[in-house]
């Protein structure tokens, strides 16, 4: 008698999970992926949105034809969540399983920083990099300010990555000169995990572009044409560019299934939770390093844990003894302008201190990432 799995969540990780397993189960086993809506687009295309080189919506994957690859998909909303019974409630309909995997990510609090909604332009959704491009279509002088609300956020490099586009953009304007570029953030360093020789990488990058950063700043309120920090400094802004506070879906923490840093504690090598057969990956895990650190949350990793887990959960269906393990190992294309992008590899798991390898920007970089993006959307959508 087959097995039934249940991802809940058809992004990065949920999509490479079920790809996984129904490449390794026979027929008789159900793999069902749910997901609030049709329709998946990779996070790294907003940014392209942003910049005017892509069109919103554009080359969406459809998870609707996802049973055409025998994997079966329920759209809805997750309504709660039962990690003891592996028992889901998505609307009205009632999904039992012998596996669960959540793969939900993170959801965005604006709400949480105060003005944000009035007057910043969300950089993490597709809307608000659509807007920012309009407003970059109009702008001819003035101070663009880019603001990191809080800790933790998936994909780390993605406002610096937006700062290099917005500089590339304005100087093909003619406009850069008339124009300053300040990055205000939380962190200590970019790349913060990785230490600062890594960090000072990229600032090298910021300083080469004349954008001005502004590390260890605690965003206080956001007011019309001004960034108030915590530290008492101000920011002046004619567009305000933001990454938005970073939380769980609500539905994990009414499930009990996070603990007070706001995630579902994980087996950092397996994504075990607590619960018998219940998985967490992605951005909504609370995956960390043997120095308590919290992993960055970024598409490549979420698609390693996914397939670690799918794995174990194949070896386990079979009758064998689960073995792999997640080895904490990503790497991120970030685009730096010019057509030019720097590939950033890392070994979160390494010892002493995570490791890194930082590749100059070129264009075989920025090619290397639109095949990245290309060869997954083929695997799980045609």
């Amino acid at each position: 008698m087959g097995k039934h799995v249940l991802v809940l969540g058809g992004g990065f990780g949920g999509l490479a999970t079920a790809d996984a397993l129904r490449k390794g189960l026979g027929p008789e086993n159900k793999i069902t992926v749910v997901d609030k809506q049709p329709l998946f687009l990779m996070g790294l295309t907003k940014l392209w949105v942003m910049n005017g080189t892509r069109a919103a919506g554009e080359k969406p994957g459809n998870r609707t034809l996802l049973p055409h690859r025998g994997i079966d998909f329920v759209e809805g909303e997750i309504a709660s969540i039962d990690p003891e019974r592996k028992a889901v409630r998505v609307g009205k309909q009632n999904l039992s399983c012998d596996y669960l995997i959540i793969a939900l990510g993170a959801d965005y609090s604006a709400a949480s920083t105060l003005g944000f909604g009035q007057y910043a332009k969300n950089l993490y959704i597709e809307s608000g990099c659509a807007a920012i491009r309009d407003d970059l279509h109009s702008f001819t002088s003035g101070s663009i300010t880019i603001l990191v609300c809080d800790l933790p956020f998936k994909c780390p490099p993605a406002p610096y990555e937006a700062a290099f586009l917005i500089d590339d953009l304005l100087r093909t304007k003619g406009i850069r000169g008339q124009v300053s570029i300040n990055i205000v953030t939380p962190e200590p360093h970019p790349l913060t995990i990785l230490g600062a020789e890594a960090g000072k990488r990229l600032t090298a990058l910021l300083s080469e572009k004349k954008i001005e950063y502004h590390p260890s700043e605690r965003v206080s309120s956001i007011r019309p044409g001004m960034v108030l920090t915590e530290s008492g400094k101000q920011f002046s802004h004619n567009l305000l560019i933001a990454v938005p506070k970073h939380v769980a879906p609500t539905v994990l923490s009414k499930s009990g299934l996070v603990d007070e840093s706001g995630w579902i504690p994980v087996n950092p090598r397996t994504l075990a939770t607590k619960h018998a057969s219940v998985y967490a990956i992605g951005d909504c895990a609370g995956t960390r390093n043997s120095k308590g650190q919290l992993i960055p949350r970024a598409g490549t990793l979420a698609e390693e844990q996914g397939k670690v887990v799918a794995a174990n959960v194949i070896t386990a269906i079979c009758g064998g003894e689960p073995t792999q393990q997640f080895q904490g190992k990503g790497v991120c294309f970030m685009e730096t302008g010019g057509g030019r992008a720097a590939a950033v590899r890392a070994n979160f798991y390494a010892e002493p201190a995570p490791t890194w390898e930082f590749t100059a920007p070129s264009e075989d970089g920025l090619t290397e990432k639109r095949r990245f993006l290309e060869e997954r959307m083929k695997a799980w959508f045609t």
